[in-house]
């Protein structure tokens, strides 16, 4: 089965809200835990996103003159 951004869309919200449960592709999937939707969640990001994907992070730097 092929992920997509709106499988991964789904995922976050129910993280954001605390539901463990998620409809995926018309299929309704019931989550044990947060734990197993967090794994779900990153298992998705992979696909959709690739191996290699991270959450980027910028870090400024500043020069006194």
């Amino acid at each position: 089965m092929a992920y997509t951004q709106a499988d991964l869309d789904a995922i976050k919200t129910a993280i954001a809200s605390g539901a463990l449960s998620v409809e995926i592709d018309g299929q309704k999937i019931v989550y044990r835990s947060f734990f197993e939707l967090e794994r779900a969640e990153a298992r998705i990001r992979r696909e959709v996103f690739g191996p290699t994907s991270r959450p980027r992070s910028v870090q400024a730097r500043f020069r006194r003159e």
